[in-house]
């Protein structure tokens, strides 16, 4: 049976350009904190990798820090919040699990305007719904430092707005592989101090050695940020009629959510009636591999807090199915996709 990844919000496949970096990069066996010729050399290529990545977030590389991924980097700017004991925050109730946990160990604003830092998804990994800045720019207070996770929007739709003070982000999101991420600070996000002390690396604000080859592929992969955009873009026809098949075969199932705008690539569907567990199983048989809420939190026995905000019951967020498109999906995986889909006995 053919394998059906209808899962790219959880994870992408790598790209040429990243699989050719990770391998070209094997052999630069050196420290890129050593000052010696082969530790320059792979400093080169680092350098190089920050400067790409930078460009990808519209940013500066001097702005630019490689994390382990975009959960350390939520968790990075969490404990930087913490360690002042004096800022306050607020969130949208959207945020990603590796965010919206900490953040219960923060002093909570009673408002965004009244918040000294707040957290904004660019777009929302379990749904593809994408944030409408504009209330969020209309209230916030003018010295609040800004924090937006881009892991589900980079390179699938435009850029945050230049308010935004702060990015993380996550590699193999874009194509490249697990284990690398970067964190971008500029402006107001400039006065959150490191959490931690060690090393000099990352401009002493991350200490211990980079993951070169990692970093060097996530450069390679950012590089093409405008291609993988370009790709996602046109999915949104063959995401419309895998959606419109599976809605038209099922009358339990509506949109999530049901207006805004949203990810080309993603449909998230929520079905009533049924029994999430059993869904789960019945889908795993077909061979089309789909997501049931954060692909982080997907195992867990609670249903989603974010879907839960969107009204739906404990059941249906249960058993809420998540459709995201890889850049390289075609018309007649779709079709195979629902005919599969459809003719489950649910």
């Amino acid at each position: 049976m053919h394998i059906i990844n209808l899962d790219a919000n959880a994870s992408l496949p790598p790209t040429e350009a990243a699989r050719l970096a990770l391998i070209q990069s094997l052999d630069l066996c050196a420290n890129p904190s050593s000052p010696h010729q082969l530790g320059r050399r792979l400093r080169t290529h680092l350098d190089l990798a920050r400067s790409q990545v930078a460009k990808a977030l519209g940013g500066k590389d001097q702005d630019v820090f490689f994390t382990s991924g975009a959960s350390e980097g939520n968790r990075w700017l969490v404990d930087s919040v913490l360690s002042t004991g004096k800022l306050s925050v607020w969130s949208t109730a959207l945020e990603h699990p590796s965010l919206a946990k900490p953040l219960r160990s923060c002093s909570w604003a009673p408002s965004i305007e009244a918040a000294d830092v707040v957290f904004a998804t660019a777009a929302h990994n379990e749904t593809g719904l994408i944030t409408d800045w504009e209330p969020i720019l209309a209230q916030i207070n003018p010295d609040a430092i800004l924090v937006s996770d881009v892991s589900q929007s980079l390179g699938r739709i435009g850029s945050v707005p230049d308010r935004v003070d702060a990015m993380v982000c996550s590699g193999h999101k874009i194509g490249a592989y697990p284990g690398v991420g970067a964190i971008l600070l500029r402006n107001r996000a400039k006065r959150l101090k490191a959490p931690w002390t060690g090393g000099g690396q990352e401009g002493n604000l991350r200490p211990g050695t980079e993951a070169s080859q990692l970093i060097i592929a996530f450069g390679a992969a950012a590089d093409e940020i405008e291609l993988i955009r370009s790709k996602n873009q046109d999915l949104k026809p063959l995401r419309d009629r895998l959606e419109g098949l599976l809605l038209q075969a099922w009358p339990m199932a509506r949109r999530i959510p049901e207006t805004g705008a949203r990810l080309p690539n993603t449909s998230a569907l929520a079905l009533s009636r049924v029994n999430g567990d059993a869904l789960r199983i019945l889908v795993d048989q077909t061979g089309v591999c789909v997501g049931f809420g954060s692909a982080c939190s997907a195992l867990a026995p609670e249903p989603s807090p974010a879907l839960l905000s969107l009204g739906l019951t404990r059941e249906e967020a249960r058993a809420t199915i998540r459709l995201s498109l890889c850049p390289n999906t075609t018309e007649l995986e779709i079709r195979e996709a629902a005919k599969r889909l459809i003719a489950l006995k649910i």
